[in-house]
């Protein structure tokens, strides 16, 4: 089934371990009082999913791992508050039924192709895909538009593996129907003035990808000044910004590490 959330949680901790071991063995006798290296994480896509699972679990679970990162970066994916948040005052617009039909449209296509391919076999795993996406392309109904599609193609990705690469979509139904407790930490932190978030993603979709309630938190943030929370908005930009707009995101990066 691909990797799991909680398993790419734990690869994450094990980055970080050796990252620090290899910090800590380059520090030299004149180094007298060296001060610990700002620990920031960036994530795209489903890796959101596991590496805020991995913030969360270095805050609220000590032995899980001893330090806990202090920035957070996440591009074009963004998760839900965490359960303990208060919720904005303001009217959060509901999805509608189109966002909706969208978002299941193409999460169920990668899931049911995926096992497809990973049960019966990869040949009509592909063929399923296919006419799944011919349908959804059909009905208007993908996620993104013509600016991200043409980067996608450019790539030239393996058919096989790109049905491959969908299992995070069969992970995320199977937690979804069986057990919603796998992703109970796959949320924004409690305390974001601890751990601020700069949330960067590109317009050009025809669906975001973000958690609405948690956009009107960070906004609500940065504009209160309650953090040093940000959300950047990258026009002309879709779901892989940072190709599309490269120095507009690093730029904003470097100012939020600044700050």
């Amino acid at each position: 089934e691909g990797y799991g959330f909680e398993e790419v949680a734990g690869c994450i901790r094990e980055a970080a371990t050796r990252l620090f071991a290899e910090y800590d063995g380059k520090l030299t006798e004149r180094d007298e009082e060296p001060k610990d290296p700002q620990f920031t994480t960036i994530f795209h896509d489903f890796g959101v999913v596991s590496g805020m699972m991995f913030v969360n679990r270095s805050i609220e679970e000590k032995f899980f791992f001893e330090r806990k990162p202090d920035r957070v970066v996440l591009l074009d994916v963004l998760v839900g508050p965490h359960p303990k948040f208060d919720r904005p005052k303001g009217r959060v617009a509901p999805y509608t039924s189109r966002e909706n039909l969208v978002y299941l449209a193409y999460r169920g296509r990668n899931a049911y192709s995926f096992a497809v391919s990973r049960w019966i076999s990869e040949t009509f795993g592909f063929i399923v895909y296919w006419i799944l996406s011919s349908l959804i392309g059909m009905l208007g109904l993908e996620p993104t538009r013509r600016i991200d599609n043409v980067l996608l193609a450019e790539r030239r990705m393996d058919p096989y593996h790109m049905v491959y690469a969908s299992y995070p979509y069969y992970n995320l139904f199977h937690a979804m129907m069986y057990d919603r407790r796998a992703l109970a930490q796959a949320t924004l932190p409690l305390d974001l003035t601890q751990t601020p978030i700069l949330y960067i993603y590109g317009a050009d979709k025809n669906v975001n990808f973000h958690d609405r309630r948690s956009l009107e938190i960070l906004e609500r943030e940065e504009m209160e000044g309650r953090s040093e929370c940000r959300v950047v908005r990258v026009d002309g930009a879709g779901h892989w910004m940072y190709c599309q707009k490269p120095d507009m995101c690093e730029r904003e990066i470097r100012k939020f590490l600044r700050s």
